[in-house]
Parts: structure tokens; C-alpha cells; sequence
């Protein structure tokens, strides 16, 4: 690993995506509403990245007052 990959690494992630970045990622059933909260707040973005269970969307929504709904699965 060289200096600059070292120092690149201590400042942190690289800059977080964009609303449109993540509109085209994400499915249409996540709003939005949603796609700007976590493309504003890290904590909200880090807390979507961990969602597993509907326990995890209930509390996410709860917490920021949005209401998730995660694709069914087929």
C-alpha cells in the first residue's frame, strides 16, 4: 500500500452517492423520501446498509420517521 492509498484511506470513505447514483441502484419500492434521507444523513445511510429483518426496517422507520417497505421476494 503506498502513502497516497494510506492517507486516502485515513480521510475516510469517498464522497457518498448521489440521490440519481442511488435512485438507479436501489428498487422502486424504496421511495424518495428514503433515497434523499440517506443520501443526506451517514447515520441513516449506515443504518439502511444494515437492514437484515423486518425488526430492522420497523426500527429504521420508527427512528426516522419514514415508512421503508423492502421488495417481497419472489
Amino acid at each position: 500500500v503506498s502513502m497516497q492509498e494510506t492517507a486516502a484511506m485515513a480521510e475516510g470513505p469517498p464522497d457518498q452517492l448521489s440521490f440519481q447514483e442511488l435512485r438507479s441502484r436501489l428498487p422502486a419500492e424504496v421511495t424518495d423520501d428514503i433515497i434523499r434521507l440517506i443520501t443526506n444523513s451517514s447515520e441513516a445511510l449506515t443504518d439502511f446498509a444494515k437492514i437484515q429483518t423486518q425488526q430492522d426496517v420497523d426500527n429504521f422507520n420508527a427512528k426516522y420517521g419514514v415508512n421503508l417497505v423492502l421488495p417481497s421476494e419472489a
